[in-house]
């Protein structure tokens, strides 16, 4: 297996020239890298790669690969790695693209059972691939799940603009403060530029038709093949379910629910339902339970968003502003950990977080506090600073850690 190791380490020198060690994501210094078995997931382009990579750079005897390869394909994931461990002295692996290697979950739980001297690292488009898996896997493995830029790190990365994360206590009890201090530092359209193109580290370094192509292809993979890795599912219907972030894109969230979109796409209801429960998963989509009466919590009736403002002009040149402003906002407060957000009747969102309640109401100037409850916070995405306080601009959720 010696002339399969050269051209895996070939292949790995090759992508270790090209990538960069001045340009962290802010998710490299969260992670705990000490743990033995550890899986990075997030949704496509969101960095995860290049992350592997970077740590890999920074590791003696180490080796990254990726599980489709074919090299790992024909002789096993197991018996290569333990090769490589028993032969070169190799301890840390990096396995980009785990869910792409059949019988994953057996092999990875006998390579950590099998080598406790070895650190592996692997990455994959979903971490629910890995909870529906083997149990005795997932009490193993440390998860951490990557998302895209934040307001907050597209600021750093693209203009150098350094400013510090804020709790969601520190944002609703501080936020005149930090809304005047922050605002100071970048300019009205950098907010207008983020939501549309800079989610996605790939598209610092392209042009905006650029990114778009390439986020289109992206999100072709997702239902082409990571759905198919997840859950099997007729090509027929993978061909219509393309067209799902299409319709969702130009149609109102209030108006969209699962039999809409069956209609629309021409499938069965219960095939959308589970590849919008999937998706969900990976991230590329978000739901939000919507319920009238709390008895009605049961009926499972959503409210559903693409996963960030950047994908709606991938499907639509001209996305309804209401509709961004709350996609934006279920992106950030979907970041909590340990967090629930609903759509209960009367109210735009309430998030259940820590222990308390929160009521919030999303628009424009139009929006008046007098018009709700008292503890009802108003968020407004035309505002540069809070004008009161209840009413916080909705950039400032940009910041959330």
């Amino acid at each position: 297996m010696n002339k399969e190791l050269n051209i895996i380490q070939s292949i790995e020198k090759d992508l270790l020239r090209g990538v960069e060690l001045s340009f962290y994501r802010e998710d490299f210094k969260n992670i705990d890298w000490s743990n033995n078995a550890l899986g990075v997931f997030g949704e496509r382009g969101v960095g995860k790669t290049t992350m592997l990579l970077q740590k890999r750079k920074e590791t003696e005897g180490g080796l990254y690969f990726s599980a489709d390869n074919s090299i790992i394909r024909s002789k096993g994931l197991f018996l290569f790695v333990h090769y490589c461990y028993d032969n070169f002295d190799i301890r840390h692996f990096f396995i980009d693209e785990i869910f792409r290697y059949n019988h994953w979950q057996q092999e990875l739980k006998n390579c950590i059972d099998s080598l406790p001297g070895a650190k592996i690292v692997f990455s994959g488009s979903s971490s629910m691939a890995l909870y529906d898996g083997v149990v005795d896997l997932w009490r193993r493995v440390y998860d951490y799940h990557m998302n895209g830029l934040s307001f907050r790190e597209y600021l750093f990365f693209k203009y150098r603009i350094s400013l510090p994360r804020l709790t969601l206590e520190e944002l609703l009890k501080n936020h005149q403060k930090y809304s005047v201090a922050y605002s100071l530092e970048f300019k009205e359209r950098y907010f207008e530029e983020y939501c549309k193109q800079w989610v996605y580290p790939f598209g610092l370094t392209l042009s905006f038709d650029s990114f778009i192509n390439r986020l289109i292809k992206t999100l072709d993979r997702v239902i082409i093949e990571d759905l198919p890795y997840i859950q099997d599912f007729r090509v027929q219907s993978l061909d219509k379910l393309s067209k799902l972030f299409y319709f969702i894109a130009n149609t109102t969230p209030s108006e969209l629910s699962i039999l809409s979109l069956s209609q629309k796409i021409g499938i069965d209801k219960n095939v959308v339902d589970n590849a919008i429960f999937l998706l969900s998963k990976i991230g590329v989509i978000h739901t939000v339970q919507k319920w009238e009466k709390l008895s009605e919590k049961v009926r499972k009736e959503f409210k559903i968003f693409l996963g960030n403002t950047n994908q709606y002009f991938v499907y639509n040149n001209n996305p309804p502003t209401d509709t961004l402003r709350e996609a934006f906002f279920v992106n950030e407060m979907k970041k909590l950990k340990n967090s629930t957000l609903t759509v209960p009747g009367g109210k735009d969102f309430w998030l259940q977080y820590q222990g308390a309640m929160y009521f919030f109401e999303i628009g424009g100037t139009r929006k008046n506090i007098s018009h709700y409850p008292l503890g009802t916070w108003i968020i407004k995405d035309d505002i540069r600073v809070s004008e009161n306080s209840q009413i916080i601009p909705l950039w400032l959720f940009g910041f959330l850690s």
